[in-house]
């Protein structure tokens, strides 16, 4: 039997996981590990750990409410990383399991290989080789590249962008992304059931926004929050907002959402909906706003436009259900005005969705269960570029 650990730091990568996960962990050859990292616990985020499935074995130290360092200042961002490194570390000693799976690009997906490296435990990386120049994350996924030994990517071009960073073929495989499928399968809730349950009007027209934190322009964060807010209120449509993530600079977006949008009628918001949830926001939306990855991706497997506001996802394949535009106020506006119009949805009415998946789970946990712990898979050879 294989023991694997798996990595999470937060609500985004659990949900992109959790197809492949479940199926692993219905695997009799698999003896799966969850580890979650400290974010999960935070009641500021929704806690998510509720959303996580019990049928997992979860590794997680215990915090009380009060021992969360909030993510304001590089300080605590270490000092949060710290924490969640040591315990993983001591959790590898104790257990010592023969693989660790990470995904994307997070700060805090760092502390799996690192973890592992002292022993030797091979680390699968998932969704590797995009780009996100307006972010850190740029830094971070490029960096877990190269510390992990196999690789599952989205699309082909990101294939082509590991083996141009030095990776041996046989160790990258493009999969799509499962989620997808996953999100689309899932049960449509009646709208008359969300009305009731949310105290929200579900019938009328509304904008699912995230906006998070764009941690290389943080000087620029209240424009761009003022800019959002004025080209949102001239739609004088509805709007939901989902969280920031947990990065530098949350705690201003979370506070001005709430102090801007007080009418709780007009505006909703979730700290965390949950998959299934957040499928039927999406479906049920007239267009996704913000700055969020979920515009990229997840939004054309529902056909939605997507107004995609700056520089935090340069860098990333765009369907061309994406519209793109700058932080100034009338450029976003304009941006949700063509997304709104009757022939940009015609436009993507049949779209398809470049990031969709077209091979098995199964083969995943195949190619996965294959995977021997020898010399071959540690030892790492750069390729040169010829």
């Amino acid at each position: 039997m294989k023991k694997i650990f798996v990595l999470s730091v937060g609500r985004s990568d659990y949900d992109r996981y959790y197809p492949i996960l479940s199926e692993l962990n219905k695997n009799n050859k698999v003896n799966l590990f969850l580890y979650l990292s400290k974010v999960h616990q935070n009641r500021t985020f929704g806690k998510t750990i509720k959303f996580v499935n019990r049928k997992f074995k979860i590794m997680r130290k215990k915090y009380k409410s009060n021992n969360f360092r909030k993510i304001e200042t590089r300080k605590e961002i270490i000092n949060n990383f710290s924490d969640d490194l040591l315990f993983l570390s001591q959790e590898i000693k104790k257990k010592k399991p023969d693989l660790l799976i990470v995904l994307g690009d997070r700060y805090e997906m760092l502390i799996g290989p690192v973890a592992a490296a002292p022993y030797n435990i091979p680390v699968i990386h998932f969704f590797g080789g995009a780009v996100t120049e307006g972010a850190i994350d740029e830094l971070i996924r490029h960096s877990i590249t190269k510390m992990s030994h196999f690789h599952f990517v989205a699309l082909e071009q990101y294939k082509k962008r590991l083996i141009q960073l030095g990776e041996e073929k046989w160790r990258v495989i493009k999969i799509g992304m499962h989620q997808l499928n996953f999100l689309k399968s899932l049960k449509k809730i009646k709208k008359e059931s969300l009305c009731k349950k949310y105290n929200f009007n579900f019938f009328e027209p509304y904008l699912l926004v995230t906006y998070h934190p764009v941690t290389l322009e943080l000087k620029k964060l209240d424009y761009q929050l003022n800019s959002l807010s004025k080209a949102l209120k001239k739609t004088n449509l509805n709007v939901i907002f989902t969280y920031p993530n947990a990065d530098p600079g949350y705690d201003r977006i979370i506070k001005f959402i709430n102090e801007e949008f007080k009418n709780r009628r007009k505006y909703k918001i979730f700290k965390n909906a949950g998959s299934s949830m957040y499928a039927n926001l999406i479906a049920n939306s007239k267009a996704l706003v913000g700055n969020s990855s979920s515009g990229i991706v997840e939004a054309a497997s529902f056909k939605k436009p997507a107004v995609n506001i700056g520089t935090r996802q340069d860098g990333k394949f765009m369907p061309k259900n994406v519209i793109n535009t700058g932080y100034n106020s009338i450029n976003i506006l304009n941006g949700i005005k063509i997304a709104l119009s009757k022939r940009f949805n015609k436009k993507i009415k049949n779209l398809l969705n470049p990031y969709e998946s077209n091979i098995s789970i199964k083969k995943i946990v195949s190619l996965i269960l294959n995977l021997k712990k020898n010399d071959k898979l540690l030892r790492k050879k750069f390729i040169d570029k010829k």
